[in-house]
């Protein structure tokens, strides 16, 4: 690929050809007219010293970031499909692994951390959606006691969560004393025979919209249907799927997501090189953090379009090219929040004491075998940039399919086709192309709409007491955008093209790489390696054919002696291998050796020293 000088150059005026952008607030009495009593209590939680105050605790909570899942008072008022119990009520939220929360200003409905309120671009309508918090905040129990984590990976099953909230929709729509309880609370006042009808309607085409979306997302039929389940999901699967299903418009150009994932812990995001699990996003200042955060939103219910218009179109005043409910400031105060986060240290007042000389001990072994992958970074250097280890996933041996999917799940390019990847530079998309590429082209086309907001939300983390970093001051969007681009050419050089119609283990996973993290705060990110397959540190110090192959997820309570959650109690099960003895791909828990021939007692040693973290 060369150097986009073209691209670059013309940035400035790239927004005449694709459109125009905006941000929207809900106002304080928008919000004040949403207040409703929450249905259930909220438990009594305890914080941990995370360097974030309650004020950026419940703004990380409930920004919105520009998901739209339905209109607000509709979850309000919405029933279980099974029942005429709220689908929000706490302790259906609590049986989804979801925190339930109290009502508030920001949080008018009393929904569950990471459940947010915004505003419908096109009539002011309040919308529920979801933000990283939903993912990226945790409980964990210990002797009645509950922590709040922030930034820890979920528990929670989004799959379950998304089927049974496209059931009640449904059920909602056909079933006649259902939908009269949810119009009279729905309309209040405005109660009559056309406006129920009115909303039927549009409840009937949000409902076939959703179920479609979950038609896309479905595992196929030979899967066990708790392969996702609590605590890990396939979010790659689910960003490739809103680029080649939905902002193409076609239901059958999409993959099932086949490879979930353990939720990653955001304390250190914003200061690693690279991101995602298999590395294949640089963090490069401004651009790249934007970008990724703008992926994620696009993942969940960030209603991305790409439109057949020509170019001629959109310079005579025709649609937009690329379109999306993306809120790209809030994007920037999110990760703003999310840089000044700390790991969390373990908390001697509520779980035992560490064991100093054991931990000793296993400083020292943590040198030898762990911290040529995973370096040690003290406490007070944790918001330093770092280059994280690269591990190529042929040597460390572990479940390779998320790496996998990410480069070789295909799809058709449709109406794109030949025109360039990155809109004005870049390869050009051929008749099928890596999935992912769509809606990263998507993605690209949203700064390209506004880059004026697009530079404001990125300069906001990096601004220091409201002052520029002295590395990006007087930096322009070109320049920022030139620096991404150089980094993913350089990302891509090594890799390879290899034979996608591989399988199994006769595979070339040649360039495929998982990234390797700084351990700080691991003790409260249960369960381990990348897909979740691993319930605790104990575990994963064992030899790989010795690893548990069946646990229970979805318990909060804590095992302060394996590091993990309890495994002997839950809501699903974790199976490593399919009812015939084999490996489930994407399930798989081997590899990552590494100390697994340390004697018990140094594997201990070791499992203790990672408590200090």
């Amino acid at each position: 690929m060369k150097t986009p000088l073209m691209f670059l150059s013309a940035l400035a005026g790239a927004a005449l050809v694709i459109g125009c952008a905006s941000e929207h607030n809900i106002s304080p009495a928008v919000e004040k007219s949403l207040m409703t009593p929450a249905i259930g209590e909220a438990p009594t939680r305890v914080d941990l010293p995370q360097a974030w105050n309650d004020e950026i605790r419940m703004k990380f909570w409930f920004t919105d970031q520009g998901a739209r899942i339905m209109p607000y008072t509709w979850f309000t008022w919405l029933e279980q499909p099974d029942s005429q119990e709220y689908f929000r009520s706490s302790a259906h939220m609590e049986f989804l692994r979801y925190l339930p929360m109290p009502s508030s200003m920001e949080n008018p409905a009393g929904l569950p951390i990471g459940f947010s309120v915004g505003e419908n671009r096109e009539n002011g309508e309040p919308w529920m959606g979801m933000t990283c918090a939903a993912c990226h905040t945790n409980q964990l129990d210990y002797n009645g006691t509950r922590m709040l984590i922030e930034g820890a990976p979920t528990l929670a099953n989004f799959v379950l969560f998304f089927s049974r909230l496209v059931d009640s929709l449904n059920a909602t729509h056909s079933d006649d004393a259902k939908f009269e309880r949810f119009a009279r609370k729905v309309l209040t006042g405005t109660y009559n025979e056309q406006n129920a009808q009115d909303l039927r309607k549009r409840l009937g085409e949000l409902a076939k919209g959703l179920t479609e979306r979950r038609m896309v997302n479905a595992l196929p039929e030979n899967f066990d249907p708790d392969f996702t389940s609590y605590a890990r999901l396939d979010a790659f699967g689910n960003i490739q799927n809103a680029g080649s299903v939905f902002a193409l418009r076609d239901l059958n150009n999409g993959n099932p997501p086949t490879a979930p994932v353990s939720y990653p812990f955001l304390w250190g995001t914003h200061q690693s090189d690279v991101v995602q699990w298999n590395a294949s996003a640089p963090n490069t200042p401004v651009i790249g953090p934007l970008i990724r955060n703008m992926g994620e939103v696009v993942g969940v219910f960030g209603h991305l379009n790409i439109n057949n218009t020509s170019i001629k179109d959109r310079l005579k005043g025709g649609e937009s090219r690329y379109s999306s409910t993306v809120e790209m400031l809030k994007l920037g105060d999110l990760e703003t929040w999310v840089r000044d986060l700390r790991s969390p240290q373990w908390p001697e007042e509520y779980l035992p004491a560490i064991n100093a000389n054991q931990a000793s001990q296993g400083k020292q072994l943590y040198k030898q075998y762990c911290a040529e992958c995973h370096q040690v970074i003290p406490r007070a250097n944790e918001g330093e940039k770092y280059i994280s280890v690269k591990t190529p996933v042929a040597e460390v041996g572990t479940d390779p399919e998320t790496a996998w999917n990410a480069d070789f799940h295909m799809a058709k390019s449709l109406f794109l086709e030949g025109e360039k990847t990155q809109i004005l530079v870049g390869p050009r998309f051929e008749e099928v192309t890596p999935a992912i590429l769509i809606p990263a082209n998507g993605v690209v086309g949203l700064v390209l709409k506004n880059p004026g907001t697009a530079l404001e939300a990125g300069l906001k983390p990096v601004r220091i007491d409201g002052k520029l970093d002295k590395s990006v001051e007087g930096t322009s969007m070109t320049d920022h955008l030139k620096a991404h681009y150089e980094a993913l050419k350089a990302m891509y050089v090594t890799k390879r093209t290899g034979n996608s119609s591989q399988k199994g283990d006769e595979r070339d996973l040649t360039g495929l790489v998982y990234k390797a993290r700084p351990l700080n705060g691991i003790w409260a990110t249960a369960p381990y390696m990348h897909n979740g397959s691993i319930p605790n540190l104990w575990e994963l110090l064992k030899k790989p054919e010795q690893r548990l192959t069946s646990f229970w997820v979805g318990s909060r309570e804590f095992d302060p002696a394996r590091v993990g959650y309890k495994t002997d109690q839950g809501l699903s099960r974790f199976r490593v291998l399919d009812d015939k003895g084999n490996i489930i791909p994407g399930s798989s828990n081997r590899g990552h050796s590494y100390g697994s021939d340390l004697s018990e007692s140094q594997r201990w040693a070791l499992v203790e020293y990672m408590k200090t973290l």
